[in-house]
């Protein structure tokens, strides 16, 4: 009896031996992710579009985002909310969820540069019409190098 099973095993690994080194090499991709060792980029949108989902999901101000839970996101791809969470955890949705937001942080302080003098001046229209807030938001922004009186009169 023992024998049998060994001599199974035996056959079953040479079966299985033939059928590994006999591949043609121009055989057609399988179709698990293989495991190959390159270098991450997160400028590129991540190889699986659940993935770059996540990414985007995370990565978006809840106000704006397309999918208002990872339930719904979920359902969209066909995966569970569990599967959504867990790759919400892997290092490279992670990585590009962190670039992701260095370029929205960026825009919005773009945006927020281009707008600063209008916004400066709303601030001292307010100011010189009696808001105390806008024009502490004034007398912080001057470039003054010593403090003034009317500076010293105000902190008083």
């Amino acid at each position: 009896m023992e024998s049998d099973k060994q001599g199974t095993s035996a056959e079953l690994d040479s079966r299985t031996e033939t059928r590994i080194t006999e591949m043609p090499t121009g055989a057609a991709a399988p179709a698990f992710a293989p495991n190959r060792k390159r270098k991450f980029d997160p400028t590129k949108p991540l190889d699986a579009a659940e993935d770059e989902a996540v990414a985007q999901f995370l990565a978006t101000p809840k106000s704006l985002r397309e999918f208002k839970s990872t339930a719904e996101l979920g359902a969209r791809f066909g995966l569970s909310r569990m599967t959504i969470f867990r790759r919400t955890k892997e290092k490279h949705v992670l990585d590009r969820v962190e670039y992701l937001l260095r370029n929205y942080i960026r825009a919005g302080d773009l945006f927020a540069l281009k707008a600063w003098p209008r916004i400066v001046r709303g601030q001292v229209r307010a100011a010189v019409g009696g808001d105390t807030k806008a024009a502490v938001f004034c007398l912080e922004r001057l470039s003054v190098e010593s403090p003034s009186p009317l500076e010293e009169l105000l902190l008083k």
